[in-house]
């Protein structure tokens, strides 16, 4: 990892594909959304976010999980009120619906920043953590997993899944 100065203080930069709306292996649909929502913020890019939607309905825009996570991106109902919109313009917002999904994940993914920045583990890690377990389980682990699942899924989609979607 690079070192960057920020206002005299030095931060760890994180990878190169850091903040890059750039991705491949995306379905035709979808691609254009996925590099719109890469661009949200820094701490997100398009290999993660296309790897987040194929770890969580591998691009079913209909999946439904049992604990009622819905869509494309997997928004449980309270999350997806606080972040869904109407992405596309057709006049509803449903996270069934993949522009108004795929741009939601990528404002909650932003604003879990802010919520797990202190956790004591990479940015990216802490933040897939948060998307998966949510983020007081993620910060209250302190760095732990806070989840079996929640350190399965961050472990596969940086491994295996972002390099996938990494041009």
């Amino acid at each position: 990892m690079a070192l960057a100065a920020s206002g005299g203080a030095a931060l760890i930069a994180g990878p190169a594909w850091a903040g890059s709306p750039d991705v491949r292996n995306v379905p035709g649909e979808y691609e254009s959304w996925v590099r719109q929502a890469a661009v949200t913020c820094d701490a997100v890019n398009g290999p993660l976010l296309a790897a987040q939607i194929e770890q969580e309905s591998e691009w079913n825009p209909d999946a439904v999980s049992s604990i009622g996570a819905e869509g494309i991106a997997q928004f449980l109902p309270g999350t997806w009120a606080a972040y869904g919109t109407d992405a596309n313009g057709n006049g509803w917002t449903s996270p069934f619906d993949p522009p108004d999904a795929i741009i939601a994940q990528g404002r909650y993914m932003c604003d879990l920043v802010s919520q797990v920045s202190t956790v004591p583990v990479d940015l990216t890690t802490a933040l897939l953590w948060g998307y998966n377990a949510g983020p007081v389980a993620t910060t209250e682990a302190n760095g732990r997993p806070p989840t079996a699942e929640a350190e399965h899924y961050a472990r596969r989609i940086t491994t295996e899944l972002i390099p996938k979607y990494t041009p």
